[in-house]
């Protein structure tokens, strides 16, 4: 195993170019922390989002199977109409 640090780099998705953190000042490493965090957060609230939809549209699907078992059953009094 090598005890070399990796460098922290980012890129912007427009240009490409990599930039090293350690070469910022101060208060651009403050500015790349925000960045990051606000990414973070941003993959986070999607990532519950899209949990969120699967979970309603398994209730969805379960409700609907509900209801159809309750008017295609033999007690139903439901009438199909056509």
């Amino acid at each position: 195993m090598s005890d070399e640090k990796k460098e922290l780099t980012f890129t912007f998705d427009e240009d490409g170019k990599e930039y090293k953190v350690e070469d910022l000042s101060e208060e651009h490493k403050i500015l790349y922390n925000k960045v990051t965090l606000v990414n973070q957060q941003r993959q986070e609230v999607i990532g519950n989002a899209n949990f969120e939809v699967e979970k309603l549209e398994i209730l969805a699907k379960h409700y609907s199977n509900a209801l159809k078992d309750a008017v295609e059953g033999e007690d139903s009094k439901v009438e199909v109409v056509e």
